[in-house]
């Protein structure tokens, strides 16, 4: 069978786009607290942990109207999220964090129950992207805790999403594969 140079370009521009990463929609119910309280989410525990309000000036939002605040005094405290996945899938939490640099401090991220991340007196910023890789287990949960004596925390537009994303080493033989492919036409062409 003979191919040309243009076929093959197409075939390889088709390879890759299957092999590209398809983000699904997000598994997270109210990641951006829009309903202006905690719906979809369970706690908060402790005190001090609220929505706050549009134009609320404890640390504002990263998006919309509402952001949830952590300023729970003396121990940590949180919210948490279980939703329905598929077992073994690669999925990505993501959200945004900002701090006001009030100390002392401390936020934590937990995936079914194992701290990806902990946080403690942070210097000010404004909301930043943060993201976690982690493989699905049918069910899982997400859990915010924060701790901020004097002042505040702000989470904003929490959400997990799966990603087929390809071995590097799959990608890199397709391409050893297209180029081998487009040099024999070369090849060919030139020889004829």
């Amino acid at each position: 069978m003979r191919f040309s140079l243009p076929s093959v370009l197409v075939m390889a521009g088709l390879a890759m786009a299957a092999s590209s990463p398809a983000l699904a929609d997000n598994l997270i119910v109210n990641g951006g607290f829009e309903t202006g309280d905690f719906t979809g989410w369970s706690g908060p525990t402790g005190s001090y942990t609220f929505v706050s309000d549009p134009g609320s000036t404890q640390v504002g939002v990263n998006s919309g109207n509402y952001a949830a605040v952590f300023g729970s005094v003396g121990s940590l405290a949180g919210i948490s999220q279980t939703f329905s996945d598929v077992a073994g899938q690669l999925y990505t939490l993501s959200y945004f964090y900002a701090s006001d640099g009030e100390t002392p401090n401390e936020f934590q991220t937990l995936i079914d129950s194992v701290v990806v991340s902990d946080i403690q007196n942070d210097p000010a910023h404004d909301y930043q992207s943060y993201s976690f890789n982690f493989i699905g287990t049918g069910s899982d949960t997400v859990t915010f805790n924060g701790r901020n004596d004097p002042a505040y925390l702000g989470l904003d537009d929490v959400s997990v999403s799966t990603a087929a994303t390809p071995e590097p080493s799959s990608l890199a033989l397709l391409g050893t594969g297209v180029l081998s492919a487009v040099g024999a036409i070369r090849r060919r062409m030139l020889a004829a």
